[in-house]
């Protein structure tokens, strides 16, 4: 059987789907890999909205798949979302600012103690989706970067 045999893109779309049930179930946001003769890539946004993306590309195409050019930096746990390290300080990152890869954004206060969340793109602050002290939710979405810039 070829990537391009009716049969084995059922197949693959079948099993693609099941990948996808069983990852609802964990905490994974992105998972890629080769099967079946296929690339398969699958990104979740968040907990409420399941898989942002689900892409087959047959493996020898040498397609890639689009990428999205706004990330979503999400609440990696349960607590109060704050923008800057004490009251009154500057904000670590503001609508229109630049962030960096591996920056500090913000802070989420869960029982005390005081996290940090970092980006993990490169890009400008379209929005922040949140106010200062509000509480958020595990995988909330926090802030949209617009990585194209």
């Amino acid at each position: 059987m070829t990537p391009k045999d009716p049969e084995t893109v059922q197949h693959v779309v079948r099993e693609t789907k099941e990948l996808i049930t069983m990852l609802e179930r964990t905490s994974v946001r992105r998972l890629c890999l080769d099967a079946g003769g296929f690339k398969i890539e699958i990104e979740r946004e968040s907990a409420q909205h399941g898989p942002a993306a689900t892409v087959l590309v047959p493996a020898d195409s040498g397609a890639s798949p689009p990428k999205d050019k706004h990330a979503r930096i999400v609440a990696p746990l349960v607590g109060t979302f704050y923008q800057s390290a004490t009251p009154g300080a500057k904000p670590f990152a503001e609508v229109g600012g630049r962030v960096q890869r591996g920056q500090v954004v913000c802070i989420i206060e869960a029982m005390k103690i005081m996290n940090e969340v970092q980006s993990d793109v490169t890009g400008t602050v379209l929005e922040i989706l949140v106010s200062n002290g509000q509480a958020v939710q595990f995988d909330q979405p926090l802030m949209v970067i617009d990585t194209s810039s």
